[in-house]
């Protein structure tokens, strides 16, 4: 007999906690669909049509392939704050990686992950204009498993952008010519 009601007790566990993954995954979903609405209604103030976008934490992001130009929608503390970034004005759009310090011996006992605080994706301006930077990833914020499919949008999103402006990957010119002198 307490077998089954032990049973029966994991069962009952086991439910609760997948019906509160369910709920917060739906939460999840409806605040992304609130925030798209938001940032299509300052998208159409500007005049923008938006061929993808990203959420990003606090951060919507929505790209205007046409007119070259991305929107970012901030939400901090029930305020929302918004900025475009003019791709044509980029000089260079890059990932950057950045690490808290590691002492000597640390990555004998840690994996360099560990000490990731974040990724950005980084835009240079060469008009004496301030370099913007998004924060895909941050270690106080995000989930270390969702690393590896972080750093794979941002890597999509530098390859899109940078191609859309023409701005070019030195990394991938010189993959280009080790391939060219492999051949």
């Amino acid at each position: 007999m307490s077998t089954i009601i032990f049973l029966l007790m994991v069962v009952a566990e086991t439910s609760i906690y997948t019906l509160i993954l369910i709920v917060m995954k739906h939460r999840s979903i409806g605040l992304d669909k609130i925030r798209y609405l938001q940032l299509s209604e300052l998208g159409s103030k500007f005049n923008m049509s938006f061929s993808s976008h990203e959420v990003l934490g606090n951060k919507i992001m929505g790209l205007d392939g046409i007119n070259k130009k991305l929107l970012i929608l901030e939400q901090t503390n029930d305020q929302s704050h918004s900025y475009i970034i003019d791709l044509d004005e980029a000089k260079a759009i890059t990932v950057k990686k950045i690490y808290s310090s590691i002492k000597a011996g640390e990555l004998k006992k840690r994996r360099i992950e560990e000490f990731l605080k974040t990724i950005q994706l980084q835009f240079e301006f060469g008009n004496g204009k301030e370099d913007i930077v998004l924060p895909f990833y941050e270690s106080e914020i995000d989930n270390s498993y969702d690393l590896p499919r972080l750093e794979r949008k941002i890597k999509n999103w530098q390859m899109v952008l940078s191609k859309m402006t023409g701005i070019k990957n030195k990394k991938t010119i010189r993959e280009k010519r080790q391939l060219q002198m492999a051949d």
